[in-house]
């Protein structure tokens, strides 16, 4: 057992210690269950769950957004979280925290492949950041994605798809591939078709093909791909799993329609500044030189990341002379009224989960008028002019993608419309707490508003309803992405081609002929059905960082 191993014991020992002291002595007006119900079960223990567990609660019981609903420790009894990894614990824990508030906001319910209900965490988890096992979960450490660093461990394929008119007569296509990884350099874009994977040829017997198109979800080591790409030329490729850098843009380019110039830009994610600024950069200087007045920006795979990302990015957008309020956050009353004495066992990190000086996040002030709190219109770039912007949206866009549109759609001089799906739902955000010296526990502390004093969208946007634009589903409600064998920026693809729609640009494509003109399936008349509804959730960070502090 190593030196740096004990002292971190000692200290959340004593940590436990004091607290217990603090409860009886000394009750937080949110606190007053405590009275009713005692604290007799945190008694001193020197086990290291135990504490872990009991840290995750009490952290919970100040900082948590809906922590005035919470019970009392004995009521609660964190420490009951025995079952499975340590990290299986500590999620179990904070589960139950969100099961135990009123509206359950924190709360996804999803049925399995058996129709059995289950239950996760919507918005706080816990990560291990120490990197044991490379890169394999969370913020740092994404599986079968990229981080908010940018970086990725993986054969780079984001999603698939598979529909067509039965379960014998399908196809499968890729929706997203990260930029650097192992199938980019393969030339594999969305739109692509994969027709074997390994052995097995995809698209005649699903019962068996999945089988292997799960290998793609289980973040495989390596794999045999065959097809067609978008341009519909033939593939054969083997990839192999590694590490790799990421650019946080999926594609960006200018169509020239009808006499107008847009601009569109797919963004994956927003990533760290040194990660995310300079291709930023790259791009609106492109669009700067064409006097881009109408956008299409795509967020429909982009879970969000950093808050001063989002407010970047609304710089780069904005007009030259916005100014004025872009968002302010509102945090739980506890942080506002500093009693938050356990947050001075945390000292302030930036991105990159380093120690910025000596103060801790105890030290800093939560009122909405604190330092920070409320983020200014600050225009960057050179692009001046733009008048109307169109997001592209799904149930993947999430968090600081919520909070970018929910800014824009506050400013005068914008017009912002919305395609796509119901977006995620998260108006909610966090700043890490590491616990143990290898785990960061994100639990949602503050909320956003824009200008309008609009927020709270926990049901998300959906397209045409606050905000106009078009909600694209079918008449079986199935979203339109998931049909679509066209890659990004291509005017003949679904969503982009609805964008341009938005925008006054007419491409002569409705929808339903796009969908009906699907390659091998161009003479059948059914309507596909998606087949990989019930697919496994992508392992992909949605949420929203702030570390403004800690820069």
């Amino acid at each position: 057992m190593n030196n740096k191993f004990i002292k971190s014991i000692c200290q959340l020992f004593l940590l436990s210690l004091l607290l217990i002291s603090a409860c009886k002595k000394d009750k937080s007006a949110d606190e007053p269950k405590d009275e009713e119900c005692g604290n007799t079960k945190q008694t001193a223990t020197s086990d290291r769950v135990e504490l872990t567990n009991d840290s995750i609660f009490l952290y919970a019981k100040q900082i948590y957004y809906w922590n005035d609903e919470l019970p009392c420790y004995d009521q609660f009894e964190p420490r009951q979280y025995t079952s499975g990894s340590n990290l299986t614990k500590y999620e179990n824990n904070l589960l139950a925290i969100a099961q135990s508030t009123q509206e359950k906001y924190d709360v996804y319910t999803y049925q399995d492949n058996s129709g059995n209900t289950l239950y996760t965490n919507k918005f706080s988890y816990i990560e291990d950041v120490s990197n044991a096992n490379g890169i394999s979960a969370g913020v740092k450490n994404l599986s079968s994605s990229v981080n908010l660093q940018g970086k990725g461990n993986d054969i780079g394929i984001y999603d698939i798809s598979a529909y067509g008119p039965s379960d014998n007569d399908f196809e499968l296509f890729i929706k997203a591939v990260s930029p650097g990884s192992p199938a980019a350099q393969a030339g594999l874009t969305r739109g692509t078709l994969i027709t074997k994977i390994g052995s097995e040829t995809i698209g005649d017997d699903w019962d068996t093909d999945i089988q292997s198109i799960n290998l793609l979800f289980n973040d495989p080591s390596s794999v045999h791909l065959e097809g067609k790409k978008a341009d519909s030329t033939a593939y054969s490729v083997n990839l192999e799993k590694k590490a790799y850098t990421s650019s946080p843009i999926y594609k960006d380019t200018i169509l020239s329609i009808s006499g107008k110039n847009i601009g569109y830009l797919a963004y994956a994610r927003f990533s760290d500044s040194d990660n995310s600024e300079e291709a930023l950069d790259d791009v609106f200087q492109k669009f700067s030189i064409k006097n881009i007045e109408d956008l299409v920006v795509d967020l429909r795979y982009n879970g969000g990341g950093y808050v001063t990302t989002a407010a970047y990015l609304a710089n780069l957008i904005v007009p030259n002379g916005t100014s004025g309020t872009m968002f302010t956050e509102y945090y739980t009353q506890s942080l506002q009224d500093g009693q938050v004495d356990i947050l001075k066992n945390q000292p302030v990190r930036n991105s990159k989960g380093d120690i910025v000086g000596t103060s801790t996040y105890a030290d800093y002030d939560y009122t909405p008028n604190g330092q920070g709190n409320t983020t200014k219109f600050s225009k960057k770039g050179n692009l001046s002019g733009v008048k109307n912007i169109v997001f592209l949206v799904t149930a993947n866009t999430a968090s600081a993608s919520e909070l970018l549109i929910n800014s824009l759609r506050a400013v005068p001089s914008l017009t912002v419309k919305l395609v796509g799906t119901t977006t995620y739902g998260k108006p909610v955000g966090f700043f890490p707490v590491r616990l143990e010296g290898i785990y960061d526990l994100y639990l949602p502390s503050f909320t956003t508003k824009n200008a309008n004093n609009e927020g709270d969208y926990y049901k998300g946007f959906t397209p045409g309803d606050e905000i106009s634009g078009k909600n694209m589903v079918d008449e079986m409600g199935q979203d339109l992405d998931n049909f679509s064998v066209y890659d990004f920026g291509d005017k003949k693809e679904s969503y982009l081609a609805e964008a341009l729609n938005q925008l006054g640009v007419n491409t002569t494509i409705s929808t339903a002929s796009r969908i009906m003109s699907i390659r091998s399936n161009q003479n059948n008349q059914n309507a596909p059905i998606n087949l990989l509804k019930n697919k496994p959730e992508k392992k992909v960070f949605k949420g929203m960082i702030e570390t403004r502090i800690g820069n």
